[in-house]
């Protein structure tokens, strides 16, 4: 078991290891807050900055050197899914296999699959188990595959949850597929229907009736908002204004979405944590506007203009602090080129639906959406007060971390640094030596740095399997170095060289596109 920053551990899965029971009994050490496997190396993410003998490491590493020899593991479930087999690239597959494409659909429906691990993106589930004629490395990625297609690359098949970029081989679609289970009313909080060490047949559509409407994946509320993008969150039609004092957005220029404290305990099902970009400035906006920690807010790049209207509302932002707005005043909140991140609070938090487990946007998983100039924003009727001892409304303490934003970065200190998994000595003397910059290709899965252009050898020297990722772990791809954000894929294939110390990953959050940036190893 081995460091992974400072607030998680790696390790090596033990082999024959009941992955589903593994994964419950180190998700229930206090002090876990999440655990990722891959198929050799799992993860686990403390709630906090953990010393060599901190309580939950220390867990951790008994209940890994503690396993019998030989165990069994709790049963999976067992998936039929219909598939049509149409895909772009099923002709192209059974050319370079020398196959037809029925033998290609014959040996793919044939075998029997099990859920390897989930990473990619919400609830995509790396399927074991495609036969080796059918084994084929990716493809040239293209911008956007839809939702529901069925595909398969190197030793893995699977199915894309949502539309998003991809390079794997497209067979077919999925029918009726839900990537998560429906929650209700009283809980719409459903987990990736393909779970860990379950079991996937895939069946041409052909061979099955179709399927009644009581065979449907039950599908919640929030289920709903997963499969495709919506509007942006809280936003109403114009002839149907809410009922009490809300916020308008006036003027959008820029990208500003909804954040909350984030979704915790998901990485399992493939859910990155999120959360905010810089979490001392949100944290400073809702406790000037007396929230809660992790009430939703308004995290923008740019300018954002918002008016009160139906009578008065109390908003703060991250600079200015708490301020009440009578129906028809205005408040503008921008970045201005000296910060990469702001966040304006409404008190009371903004009402928006519970999505897996939280209100912010997961544009990836097309949860939420943009917010764009119309979008209406209501606090919560029934929000918590901050708990006893939170800066008062107005208060100008800044959180930890934090600072009013820069005219200038050319002097700030150093973003501190632990070596990551794949280190060696010249990835070191690189990070430790060279000025980058903040790139502008830049989002919240992934701050790209300039300063670097990695060779294919050095890309090639560190190839690996799929390993998880956490935040702030430093990725050398072949387009540079990235810094994984709070939207980042759970488990990734690139060597990560280095890891943000948790005391740093607001300071290097908060730099604005162009800035500079220095590292140092402590």
């Amino acid at each position: 078991m081995t460091p992974f920053g400072d607030r998680a551990v790696r390790f090596a899965v033990p082999e024959g290891a009941p992955r589903r029971r593994l994964v419950a009994e180190l998700s229930a050490i206090p002090g876990v807050r999440d655990v990722v496997l891959a198929e050799e190396i799992g993860c686990a993410v403390f709630d906090e900055v953990e010393g060599a003998d901190g309580g939950a490491r220390a867990e951790v590493a008994a209940r890994l050197a503690s396993r019998p020899e030989t165990e069994r593991d709790d049963p999976g479930r067992e998936h039929v899914i219909r598939v049509v087999y149409d895909g772009d690239d099923l002709d192209d597959v059974a050319r370079a296999l020398g196959k037809h494409r029925r033998d290609v659909v014959a040996l793919h429906a044939g075998a029997r699959y099990r859920v390897a691990m989930l990473g990619f993106m919400p609830g995509f589930a790396y399927l074991a188990g495609l036969p080796p004629e059918l084994r084929l490395p990716r493809r040239a990625p293209r911008p956007r595959v839809r939702a529901g297609s069925v595909a398969i690359a190197a030793d893995y098949t699977g199915i894309y949850p949502f539309a998003s970029p991809g390079g794997w081989h497209l067979l077919g679609r999925a029918v009726d597929f839900a990537p998560f289970s429906g929650g209700s009313a009283a809980a719409p909080d459903g987990r990736a229907v393909l779970a860990i060490g379950d079991l996937v047949r895939f069946a041409p559509a052909a061979e099955l009736a179709p399927a009644r409407a009581s065979e449907a994946p039950a599908r919640g509320p929030e289920q709903q908002d997963t499969r495709r993008p919506s509007r942006a969150p809280a936003a109403a039609e114009a002839s149907a204004p809410p009922p009490r004092p809300h916020l308008e957005i006036t003027r959008a220029g820029g990208v500003a979405i909804l954040v909350d404290g984030g979704r915790p305990g998901r990485m399992r099902d493939g859910v990155p944590p999120g959360g905010p970009l810089a979490r001392a400035r949100f944290d400073l906006a809702n406790h000037a506007a007396g929230n809660a920690a992790g009430a939703c807010a308004i995290e923008l790049s740019g300018t954002l203009e918002v008016t009160a209207r139906g009578g008065r509302v109390t908003i703060a932002d991250d600079v200015a602090g708490a301020v009440t707005l009578g129906d028809g005043e205005r408040h503008v909140v921008s970045t201005e080129g000296r910060a990469r991140a702001r966040y304006l609070a409404l008190a009371g938090g903004i009402e928006a639906p519970v999505v897996l487990g939280g209100r912010g946007a997961l544009l990836v998983a097309g949860i939420g959406a943009l917010l764009r100039r119309g979008a209406r924003l209501t606090p919560l009727e029934s929000a918590t007060p901050a708990e006893d001892g939170a800066p008062p409304a107005g208060s100008s303490t800044a959180a930890e971390g934090s600072s009013a934003p820069h005219d200038s970065f050319d002097d700030a200190p150093p973003i501190l640094l632990m070596p990551g998994p794949d280190a060696s000595d010249a990835s070191r003397d690189a990070l430790a030596s060279r000025l980058f910059r903040v790139s502008a290709a830049s989002d919240r899965t992934g701050t790209r740095l300039d300063g670097l252009a990695p060779s294919t050898t050095d890309i090639a020297s560190h190839a690996q399997r799929s390993t998880p990722m956490v935040l702030g772990a430093i990725e050398l791809t072949p387009s540079g170095l990235i810094v994984l954000g709070p939207d980042h894929p759970t488990t990734g294939g690139y060597p990560v060289v280095a890891v943000v110390r948790s005391s740093s990953l607001d300071r290097f959050f908060e730099r604005p596109i162009g800035a500079p940036v220095r590292f140092v190893f402590s």
